[in-house]
């Protein structure tokens, strides 16, 4: 089955889901709505093996935690999609002042990453990695999406082929994905 022709059978799966998700959510039951979620699944391995050491590797992050830059960027929309809307993303420089983050998520208890920000958005912890050689180099800019995406079939038409564009700008050879 092709990608074009799984994510149509996705489509019908999801469409029903919207229908019966979106009063739920009306209603604060937003976990009685992911339960019954159709989750789009692929064929095949999404892995590849890398070719040299991690220490000679230039690494991009993404998170699903939802930040934006206080004072620099619009706060990104905190609730699901589930039409067309393109779910956004944002460039958080690796050398933000930490302090100007601020979590626009609504989706989850942001209570470890207000003690730690690391928690979910390991920029300190991965700059230690890069200064004591245990990897290559970081992207210049970390990927930051809303979690709450129901709509996989426009992420993966829309919003991944930017964030893979914008790291292959960066020459990223490799990505970690922290979701929150």
């Amino acid at each position: 089955m092709s990608d074009e022709s799984s994510i149509a059978s996705w489509q019908d799966r999801f469409s029903e889901w919207v229908e019966f998700a979106k009063p739920l959510f009306g209603e604060g039951k937003g976990q009685s709505a992911f339960a019954k979620y159709p989750w789009f699944t692929t064929e095949g391995d999404p892995f590849v093996q890398l070719g040299k050491p991690v220490s000679e590797i230039r690494f991009g992050l993404v998170t699903t935690g939802g930040y934006s830059i206080a004072g620099d960027q619009e706060p990104m929309r905190g609730y699901p999609t589930f039409g067309d809307e393109v779910p956004e993303f944002r460039l958080i420089p690796l050398d933000v002042e930490r302090s100007k983050l601020k979590i626009d998520h609504p989706g989850y208890d942001h209570k470890y990453a207000k003690e730690d920000i690391n928690a979910n958005l390991p920029l300190d912890r991965l700059s230690e990695l890069v200064s004591d050689g245990t990897i290559g180099s970081l992207a210049t800019d970390t990927l930051v999406l809303m979690g709450l995406q129901p709509n996989a079939a426009v992420l993966i038409r829309e919003t991944i082929p930017k964030i893979i564009a914008a790291f292959q700008a960066d020459d990223v050879e490799a990505v970690l994905l922290v979701p929150s």
